[in-house]
């Protein structure tokens, strides 16, 4: 500015140019920087889908195993809802006992890294909005839900532990023939029935779902 040999327009000129340079220098910092960073978020949103698909993978399995469980229980329950009097005699007779079967259905699914991912507020990094709101879906409702149909079916079933606690100084065969008891059996058939129909239709393809759509993220 303070050289007389340039002309004021060649002045303007110079000083455009040097705010141009300056403007352009910071937005292309601040541009690597952001470009730096959503590189970041992505890796980390790709380690957390393949972990998730390895939970997911699990899930699958132990779903399998669950809902075999509840099969092979109902079977043993519903036949011993079918004992008649005669029977039931017929087994004390023989000094034999009426098998009442127990399976524990507790915590079935994975859900730490989802809970992890989740809490340190980065489920915002996954980009495709479709396969953020199916996991969204499965954790926040599909999981709970599975929890809530075990957690109710294992309440009925220490109905049943109490029923027997109740009666423990009584003959084995009135507990079995007990209209209350039977009552309560029943509906613990009911639950496991429903607890199956809930993993089967959908907790399960919601699973083989949100794997095939990691799959696919995962090879972009």
């Amino acid at each position: 500015m303070k050289n007389s040999e340039h002309t004021l327009g060649e002045k303007v000129k110079e000083i455009i140019i040097e705010i141009f340079i300056i403007v352009f220098a910071v937005t292309l910092s601040i541009w690597l920087h952001s470009w730096s960073e959503h590189r970041h978020q992505q890796k980390e949103v790709s380690v957390f889908l393949a972990n998730l698909r390895n939970d997911l993978q699990n899930d699958v399995e132990s779903i399998d195993t669950e809902v075999k469980a509840y099969h092979k229980t109902n079977v043993e329950y519903e036949k011993i809802l079918a004992l008649t009097t005669f029977q039931l005699d017929s087994i004390y007779k023989s000094k034999s006992k009426v098998n009442f079967p127990i399976h524990s259905h507790g915590q079935t699914l994975n859900v730490g890294n989802y809970e992890g991912f989740k809490s340190s507020g980065k489920i915002g990094y996954i980009e495709d909005e479709k396969l953020k709101q199916k996991i969204l879906t499965y954790y926040q409702i599909y999981v709970p839900a599975a929890n809530d149909v075990d957690k109710m079916y294992t309440d009925f079933l220490f109905k049943c532990f109490d029923k027997e606690i109740e009666n423990a100084d009584k003959p084995e065969k009135e507990l079995y023939s007990d209209p209350k008891y039977k009552k309560t059996l029943e509906y613990l058939v009911k639950l496991g029935r429903n607890n199956i129909r809930v993993y089967k239709e959908n907790t399960k393809p919601l699973a083989v779902e949100l794997i095939k759509e990691i799959d696919k993220e995962l090879g972009k």
